[in-house]
């Protein structure tokens, strides 16, 4: 069991919670909420050592681990999956051992017995099945991590942490750089898991399937709650309301014995009443005052001049970046008041395609109408390098604000949840979330008709999260989004376009439909057809899938004759299980083989 116990932590002036205390019980699946800014991540480094709290201790049972995803994996020539299983050290140095010519009979099965009680003879299994959950083909687990982009590395990363043996996963913001059908499969793993873990997430929908326990961090304090987000909330919603509602006992007590001490005091006949009321009113506590709130809102101002009804249709468009052809024959047609999500895995497209929705390229071929007088606002991650960090969103909204007074920018920004302070505090001092909600009011100035969204909830909380929706829902124009958050996307979009397989094709049903279409697709027969390996091997993948099915048999064949001779001179009982085992993987190799060959 990990406890907290009268936890205080400052940085610099600022508390960040103080006198805090809980205990998870084993195998708690724990996620992590509060505004951004509270203290989540600087309570994980607590919990890991690398900070020493100013007061207070978390404890708990001598050599337990915990194991959080690295943050960076440098350029190394390792392959994903030889990085994944050097991730248990234990294992990576007894397969070390185990081709020590130096062993004898005795040594080698004693060493073999427990490499099988640790699960060595199926890790490389189970290190390819998380890979492969991760969004990696055969081939692709088997490059340099030298050959991945940054995104892929943090998958390997996040792989690595879900291999290594573990008491609890310390996992920050996990689905932050995961497509939604990754991010599906990891809530999926994450329920089957019996670790421990512990989740940092702004994630509503992720948060209810994973989690049985909240720690609910906000204005200094931590509260934990038995259940999931959505319980949770209902549950701090019903202590709040009992709270208001003693408040309000007590205010009303205290009323009633002050009138009755004003009434009555001067006379002699009720003086001692008066008295002992009098008594009872300065023994009266004062009704406890109301947590702070923390609210965001957003609000897109309504799109002028009228246009068409059609704001945008492309016809036959083939997209891509010189030579390269990402997404060919596209017919897609915007009209006003839509609400468009795109679906599909990262490097499908997404992102290529509402770019040329906004006119930030231009189709390889094919044909791209806008509506006469059409105002597009268009928002993605990167377009954060192009605030100033140096000047308050004030002074950026006065250099684009020609004839705005200083009370309309402020209540412009108010609007996107930026209050007067954070108004007048440095770019440079804002959070992420504060940044998205500062170039999301910039976006939307001209008042726009159509609004494109990629990935706007990356830096947002769970509140901002809801109001964006809300505030989609409110919004006069069309709207075409791109993120990987189910609860923005289900709350927010009615049309769901699935980009896969070069094209864009128009998914006939809801969200939850798409989710379940995509667990019963992937608890099939695995397809080498992911977005990854089209890219890495392309038409030679079953070839390639022979030739490491051929060499991964070979060298299994050998160990499994080499401990046939061994035993066979010196029986061994566990080392004999090891070897049926080994039989068994052996089976499944030549199965396999024959299916391929067939």
């Amino acid at each position: 069991m990990l406890q907290a116990k009268q936890l205080s932590y400052r940085i610099g002036p600022r508390l960040l919670f103080s006198d805090v205390s809980f205990a998870f019980p084993p195998e708690a699946k724990v996620g992590i909420v509060g505004p951004n800014g509270v203290g989540k991540t600087t309570l994980f480094r607590i919990m890991l050592g690398e900070i020493t709290s100013d007061g207070g201790e978390i404890s708990f049972p001598k050599g337990y681990r915990f194991v959080q995803v690295r943050q960076e994996m440098g350029d190394c020539q390792q392959t994903p999956l030889a990085l994944v299983l050097d991730s248990d050290r234990e294992l990576a140095q007894m397969r070390e051992r185990l081709d020590a010519p130096e062993l004898d009979g005795m040594e080698l099965a004693e060493l073999w017995e427990r490499f099988a009680a640790l699960g060595g003879l199926d890790g490389e299994a189970r290190a390819a099945s998380i890979l492969s959950g991760l969004g990696f083909s055969e081939e692709s687990m088997r490059h340099p991590l030298s050959d991945l982009s940054g995104g892929w590395r943090v998958r390997v990363a996040l792989a690595s942490t879900l291999f290594a043996p573990s008491d609890c996963l310390l996992l920050d913001e996990p689905t932050n750089h995961l497509d939604f059908e990754t991010a599906l499969w990891l809530e999926q793993h994450l329920r089957r898991t019996e670790k421990s873990f512990c989740i940092i997430s702004h994630e509503r929908k992720f948060l209810n399937s994973v989690c049985d326990h909240i720690l609910h961090l906000q204005n200094g304090t931590a509260q934990l709650y038995r259940g999931n987000y959505d319980t949770f909330r209902s549950t701090s919603a019903s202590v709040q309301r009992a709270r208001e509602m003693e408040g309000v006992a007590l205010q009303r007590k205290r009323e009633h014995l002050q009138s009755f001490v004003d009434r009555f005091r001067a006379k002699a006949s009720k003086a001692k009443q008066a008295q002992s009321r009098l008594k009872m009113l300065e023994k009266l506590e004062e009704p406890p005052p109301p947590p702070a709130s923390y609210s965001v809102t957003f609000r897109f101002p309504a799109p002028t001049p009228k246009v068409d009804r059609r704001l945008v249709a492309l016809e036959k468009v083939a997209l891509g970046y010189g030579d390269r052809t990402v997404l060919g024959s596209v017919n897609l047609q915007i009209n006003e008041g839509d609400r468009i999500a795109l679906l599909g895995a990262n490097g499908n497209g997404k992102s290529t395609l509402a770019k040329a929705v906004a006119g930030q390229i231009a189709p390889l071929s094919g044909e791209r109408i806008y509506a006469k007088s059409l105002k597009i606002a268009y928002f993605a991650q990167h377009l954060e390098e192009s605030l100033d960090l140096q000047k308050t969103p004030v002074e950026i909204f006065r250099q684009r604000c020609d004839g705005q007074t200083e009370t309309q920018i402020r209540g412009q920004l108010a609007q996107f949840g930026i209050g007067q302070e954070r108004a007048l505090t440095r770019t440079a001092h804002l959070s992420g979330g504060e940044k998205t909600r500062l170039l999301l009011a910039i976006g939307t100035l001209a008042q726009p008709h159509l609004l494109v969204l990629d990935e706007p909830t990356n830096h947002l909380d769970i509140e901002a999260r809801a109001a964006l929706a809300e505030a989609i829902r409110n919004y006069a124009g069309a709207v075409l989004l791109v993120t990987h958050d189910f609860q923005t996307l289900a709350d927010s979009c009615r049309d769901f376009y699935v980009i896969d397989g070069g094209g864009c094709k128009k998914f006939g049903g809801s969200l939850d439909n798409y989710a379940r279409w995509l667990l019963e697709r992937n608890s099939g027969p695995k397809s080498t057809a992911t977005p990854m390996a089209a890219k890495v091997a392309g038409k030679d993948e079953p070839k390639r899938r022979m030739e490491t099915l051929t060499k991964e048999l070979e060298e299994k064949t050998l160990l499994l004759r080499k401990m046939e001779k061994e035993l066979s001179a010196n029986y061994d009982g566990g080392r004999f299980r090891a070897l049926e085992r080994l039989r068994k993987e052996v089976d499944g190799l030549e199965t396999a083989l024959l299916e391929l060959e067939s």
